[in-house]
């Protein structure tokens, strides 16, 4: 939907926070109606952006559990899916509060009691995507959720210069009734109720304006395979990964549980291949070959307007950089795979595969194995970092400069920690960046045209051993690494926790925190006993805009290293916003 005229005049004053003495200012461009928070994925160079918006996240409570906190407001829940006969059900709800419910009527009390005990068993997704182009408002993309019911996980990572969008989405699912096989224990079986998926089990998309299509899996026997893009090119090249086959000894497996009899067959197929156990960058070890998921390959498809264009397999590190699986006689297989998760308009792509070294024992039969970041180029699978010092990495990010870029991985200080690196394809060399201290975990995200880098850094506030996560840009050619928090304004509300694009234009997108008032999950404003509006601090999207001939801003004479601007206000709520932004970077992997 396009905004009228009148609210076109008033959109700057609304979202652009004026700064007289800046390099940036700021836009606050994800505020959508249905959510409290999003996250930024990219921008391309004519400012149209992608982003996501969290459904539900997890947050650290004060004894440090895991608390799921719904941020989807008003959720839909499928009161038809729920037998509120059952004595159990009744027990939830006084009579007046059911016979509500029953009727489609539902407070914040009854929301929050079908939300916290989930009586149906209902699917719930993580998360949705938005498209914002332009002056038009952010507009809500179902990729396959096209009932808007959101039992699934729907994101967006990439836009090109003509608009065109990638992402992926997971199952949907649907109510159905099924009775299980006749048994000696069960003679004749009751119909059940239970959650059917559509698979497969995750699409990966493409965003033609607001049309979507699906990247078919290239292998989909036994559960319709699957696929996932992250990247796109301004020649319509889709750089992802998804399934490419599937081992004997798994299909012997799973036509031996998926019978049938127990449960349908598309619900066993995807419990079987969504089981964490079979995930291939999870369990690397301990892995039986009737164990293995469906074979992971990195692709690159066509987006040209040509069907007839096969997509390009890419291939993986394999053991000793050989880009084969290793063959020591009395050893484990492994499960190699790679990923493709960028890729600039030379067609040259970067990502992660499987590295093994079959010197290296980690058990008597088992050698070791990680991943590592990986170049694809001309049909071959190369190695970007010293695997002997860097004990695992990823490249994320590549330029038409064929400079990449990722973050690697070693014990620094006697932690784990991840390095900044960049890789110049013509000099065959990997150059590593500190950050903001020898100890901070630098993960970048994306790499622009002009060789500038963005992501997201930790940096110790006001010399305490506290650590936050702020945004930073690095500048190749000045060997620049700079906290974005320092180059906005000193009395804007925001504190930038990640950058994850930058366009050639200089116009960064990047996730931050904001305090906004306070919603409960019908959307109503929650009021103190005052009767004023609570405050609370979300996530959202911001652009960051480059000012002509801008200053960094001197806040009252401070070091500009101390970090203590009006952003480090949040205390607390950083760091239970660390852990939900933790999270939600491991869910959208």
């Amino acid at each position: 939907m396009k905004l009228s005229p009148i609210s076109l005049a008033i959109l700057p004053l609304l979202s652009l926070c004026s700064v007289q003495a800046a390099v940036y200012s700021v836009v606050d461009v994800g505020k959508v109606p249905e959510l409290k928070s999003t996250y930024a994925s990219a921008i391309n160079d004519n400012g149209d952006t992608v982003f996501n918006g969290a459904v539900k996240v997890v947050k650290n409570d004060v004894t440090n559990s895991g608390v799921v906190q719904y941020q989807y407001f008003n959720f839909p829940i499928q009161l038809n899916a729920i037998d509120f006969d059952n004595d159990n059900i009744k027990a939830l709800f006084t009579a007046e509060q059911l016979a509500d419910v029953k009727n489609g009527i539902l407070d914040v009390t009854t929301l929050g009691i079908l939300l916290g005990t989930n009586p149906a068993a209902q699917p719930i997704g993580n998360a949705i995507s938005y498209v914002l182009r332009g002056n038009e408002l952010a507009n809500n993309i179902k990729l396959r959720d096209v009932n808007a019911t959101r039992t699934n996980s729907e994101y967006l990572y990439d836009i090109n210069n003509a608009g065109v969008a990638v992402g992926q989405a997971t199952a949907t699912f649907t109510q159905q009734s099924f009775t299980p096989a006749a048994t000696t224990e069960k003679p004749t079986p009751a119909p059940e109720k239970l959650w059917a998926p559509e698979l497969p089990y995750q699409l990966g998309v493409v965003v033609v304006g607001n049309d979507t299509t699906a990247l078919a899996p290239l292998y989909s026997s036994y559960g319709g395979g699957y696929s996932v893009a992250k990247a796109i090119n301004d020649n319509g090249l889709v750089a992802g990964y998804g399934s490419v086959g599937l081992v004997a000894e798994s299909i012997a497996n799973i036509e031996k549980l998926c019978t049938g009899a127990a449960v349908p067959i598309d619900v066993c197929y995807y419990n079987y291949h969504t089981s964490a156990a079979r995930m291939p960058a999870i369990n690397a070890y301990r892995q039986e070959l009737s164990d293995f998921s469906y074979t992971q390959r990195g692709i690159l498809w066509s987006q040209n307007g040509s069907n007839a264009v096969t997509p390009t397999v890419l291939g993986f590190l394999g053991d000793k950089n050989s880009q084969v699986a290793h063959s020591v006689e009395g050893v484990k297989a492994i499960n190699y795979y790679s990923q493709a998760l960028d890729v600039n308009n030379s067609g040259i792509a970067v990502g992660l595969s499987l590295y093994s070294d079959s010197d290296l024992y980690v058990f008597q039969d088992e050698i070791y194995r990680t991943e590592q970041a990986t170049l694809f180029v001309d049909n071959e699978a190369l190695p970007m970092v010293d695997q002997n010092e860097w004990s695992s990495s990823r490249a994320l990010s590549i330029n038409n400069n064929n400079i990449a870029m990722g973050y690697a991985v070693k014990n620094i200080n006697g932690n784990a920690r991840a390095k900044l690196f960049y890789y110049d394809y013509s000099t065959n060399k990997a150059n590593y960046v500190t950050g903001f201290f020898a100890s901070s975990n630098t993960r970048p995200n994306a790499i622009n045209d002009n060789n500038q880098i963005v992501g997201n850094a930790e940096v110790i506030i006001d010399g305490t051993s506290t650590r936050r996560t702020h945004g930073f840009m690095y500048d190749i050619a000045s060997d620049k690494f700079v906290d974005l928090n320092t180059l906005v304004g000193c009395n804007l509300p925001y504190q930038i926790v990640d950058a994850t694009d930058i366009n050639n234009n200089g116009t960064i997108v990047a996730t931050a925190l904001v305090s906004r008032e306070k919603r409960n999950i019908k959307g109503e404003p929650v009021l103190d006993a005052k009767g004023d509006p609570e405050m609370e601090s979300v996530t959202t999207v911001i652009t960051l805009q480059p000012i002509a001939n801008g200053e960094v801003e001197s806040c009252g004479g401070e070091d500009q290293n101390s970090y203590k601007r009006q952003s480090g206000g949040f205390g607390g709520a950083g760091l239970v916003l660390g852990s939900v932004l933790l999270w939600w970077r491991r869910r959208v992997m």
